[in-house]
């Protein structure tokens, strides 16, 4: 497994290099960054599996990496600051770490990684699986939920709207391309430029019942989603018995 350490605090890259060093032999460190735009050339010339990630680089906060970053790594959040761990949700993180690490802590994160790793054939890499978290904040609030209970995504301008299988909505500024790389493509389609829903999670198929179309609708929950024509044809080709 080959990582980075991004991280602004010499203190803190010799303390994680040294336990990954003795204690995982498995881990090879490709290299170490203190500054924002070094992990992003990093990240992008190294290509790593995973990358140990301080939420804040100097003045900067180290989530703008992996905005700016083309390839896209596995990430642990590192931080000294408890409830800036949910944040590391938003982007997937598979775990977090409080600063400074502890060994128990560490292996956790790295058994984690290696797990994420070895399903990466089956959903792809950089891609949740259906087990993962999302944090969404609502106020000053952070609601966490898994991926699979997300039913559908729809774009609407410059937020995209998600609907959950309780009920609730959340509006998210993770445009829909993100998202379209970042859920698990085994069940999580793409019917047209701002509509992705949960195929597992899908009822039926109905006339509107307010006017002309169709609609989605979606099992265990109040949620329906309006279609169009382009939406409604590439549904049923992905609906058993076509």
């Amino acid at each position: 497994m080959k990582v980075l350490i991004i991280e602004d605090a010499e203190i803190d890259r010799l303390n994680l290099r040294t336990m990954l060093e003795d204690d995982h032999p498995d881990v090879t460190i490709a290299g170490e960054a203190a500054t924002l735009n070094a992990a992003v050339e990093m990240i992008n010339q190294e290509k790593p599996d995973a990358v140990f990630l301080d939420i804040h680089l100097g003045r900067q906060k180290g989530f703008r990496v992996l905005e700016a970053a083309k390839y896209r790594p596995l990430v642990v959040i590192t931080t000294s600051h408890p409830h800036y761990a949910l944040k590391g949700f938003e982007v997937g993180a598979v775990d977090y770490l409080l600063k400074p690490v502890m060994d128990d802590a560490l292996a956790r994160a790295v058994a984690r990684l290696r797990e994420r790793l070895a399903s990466l054939d089956q959903a792809g890499r950089g891609r949740l699986s259906l087990d993962d978290m999302q944090a969404f904040k609502i106020g000053d609030d952070r609601h966490l939920l898994v991926v699979s209970s997300i039913q559908a995504i729809l774009g609407e301008r410059v937020y995209t709207r998600v609907l959950v299988r309780d009920g609730r909505e959340f509006l998210h500024s993770r445009p829909l391309r993100e998202w379209r790389e970042m859920l698990p493509e085994k069940v999580f389609k793409s019917l047209d430029r701002s509509t992705i829903v949960n195929m597992a999670e899908i009822q039926l198929l109905r006339d509107a019942v307010d006017g002309p179309g169709k609609q989605v609708v979606f099992r265990d929950s109040p949620h329906w989603v309006s279609l169009g024509m382009v939406a409604v044809r590439r549904l049923r080709e992905l609906m058993p018995g076509g």
